[in-house]
């Protein structure tokens, strides 16, 4: 997996300089409202699948069985559907939302992101329900070795339009192998497939699809609607195209930590489904380790040099270190409250979830309705970090009074605390003309928090090991 996502990496540094920042913000507009259909087109088909897989597949495969049909069913009706409207609207969309008429035929390519892209989420549900990790990093290092050649060649010869081809057909050989290995699994386990039966799982859409997918939809909406305003706003695709390229370096660690942390859901539900919470609580104090000490030092490297973030991407995207502070900000609050975020949609409390993404939506608009005419690129970051920290306050506030021991297992407080002291010098630095003094900071505070978040762990695990005592053999008669 990390080779996978440093080739996705290395891929979108060479199309952002092929590209250049235009351009690069073009490809990722289109992106942004492909996103914005595929919150609906995936119908939440992916979260359900890897909950109800995880918990049934042994204890009642038949309806198992019956779930990965109904998501399977649902996801090829949904996306698409929401395929063919985007190809009927990409003209008035990108005329009068996007103010880039020149991109409705992109945005009609981009109908295929929207397919396979549903398809994709659902299947890798239910593999992860599988508990299939291997093979799903498996596929991962296949794609990305796929999409490297692909969206280079692509934009070299044929610029956006061929890059975003590029996407759509890395996409496209993702959900072949996705279903491959889906169907190897469910034989190997012993789940059929139930296409006959499926319907009678409906009632899940209501208990859990329907939250989850209405807050994919706001929040994707909310990106979109932030993003358009960025863009109608004088040289806003470039400022769109920096956004992009510093959030790229962003998303490289977090979806590691996304990848590693694919069997959090699947062990949380089971572990929770039997009242094992020493189980339970033992899993997030991993998780919360794992994705921490993965995100949180290179976030404050390059809050503090925010300059070597966009170094890679040449001379066309200076300017944009307030981009980055901001956003690696965010990436920081991102990791710590991801794993507590697990336990909301472990413990089937979605629809609180639902408010909780109501009022980060509510923020992110009002936010970025008065920062990004004003600040641009930085202020769209800006808006997006001081809208999730607002928010997930609320979720932070409700685990302390229902989950009181699993949040002093985890020490969140701490964890909050020692991050906040070490933000600040490299928040004041990043500033500074000097690279040896930012680097020095950075480096040093990540160094900081990874060392002290090992012995953190160790301590929470009990650091020595328990005495074991040897059986006393009885003397001989």
């Amino acid at each position: 997996t990390v080779i996978s996502r440093g080739m996705g990496l290395a891929s979108g540094i060479l199309v952002g300089r092929l590209l250049g920042k235009h351009g690069f913000g073009e490809l990722g507009m289109i992106q942004s409202t492909v996103g914005l259909f595929g919150t609906v087109a995936g119908f939440g088909m992916g979260t359900m699948a890897n909950r109800h897989v995880a918990e049934l597949r042994h204890k009642d495969p038949a309806r198992a069985g019956r779930i990965i049909a109904l998501s399977s069913v649902t996801t090829w009706i949904t996306s698409g559907t929401l395929a063919v409207g985007l190809v009927v609207f990409a003209p008035w969309l990108a005329r009068h939302t996007l103010a880039a008429p020149q991109l409705a035929g992109l945005l009609q390519v981009g109908a295929l992101l929207l397919l396979f892209g549903g398809l994709n989420g659902a299947q890798t549900g239910a593999l992860a329900g599988f508990e299939a990790f291997k093979a799903i990093s498996r596929i991962n290092l296949y794609t990305g070795f796929l999409s490297f050649p692909m969206m280079v060649l692509g934009a070299w010869f044929y610029g956006v339009t061929g890059a975003l081809w590029g996407l759509v057909a890395n996409y496209a050989f993702n959900c072949w192998m996705n279903r491959q290995v889906l169907l190897t699994e469910a034989r190997v386990t012993g789940v059929t497939l139930d296409y006959a039966g499926c319907w009678q799982e409906r009632g899940l859409f209501w208990r859990f699809n329907l939250p989850s997918v209405l807050n994919s939809i706001m929040y994707s909406f909310a990106t979109w609607v932030c993003g358009a305003m960025l863009v109608q706003q004088a040289n806003g695709y470039g400022g769109m195209g920096m956004f992009n390229a510093a959030k790229r370096f962003r998303d490289v660690p977090e979806i590691l930590v996304a990848t590693l942390m694919a069997p959090l859901l699947p062990v949380l539900s089971e572990t929770f489904g039997r009242k094992d919470m020493e189980g339970f609580k033992k899993t997030l104090v991993v998780t919360y380790s794992t994705c921490t000490i993965i995100i949180i030092p290179l976030a404050l490297l390059q809050m503090a040099a925010p300059w070597l973030t966009m170094l890679s991407y040449g001379a066309d995207y200076h300017g944009g270190e307030s981009v980055v502070r901001w956003l690696m900000l965010g990436s920081i609050a991102y990791s710590l409250v991801l794993p507590v975020n697990s336990i909301l949609v472990s413990t089937s409390r979605m629809w609180f979830w639902f408010g909780q993404v109501a009022v980060y939506v509510a923020l992110y608009l009002a936010l970025g309705y008065w920062l990004i005419p004003r600040h641009g690129a930085a202020g769209l970051a800006a808006a997006w970090t001081i809208s999730f920290i607002l928010s997930n306050s609320l979720c932070i506030a409700f685990l302390y009074i229902k989950f009181d021991s699993v949040m002093q297992r985890i020490k969140f407080t701490a964890m909050l605390i020692f991050t906040g002291i070490l933000v600040v010098p490299c928040w004041m630095v990043s500033s500074s003309t000097s690279k040896s003094l930012t680097l020095l900071i950075g480096s040093g505070t990540a160094s900081l928090f990874f060392v002290w978040r090992l012995l953190a762990t160790r301590k929470a695990f009990g650091g020595v090991s328990p005495k074991i005592h040897e059986p006393v053999t009885p003397p001989c008669p």
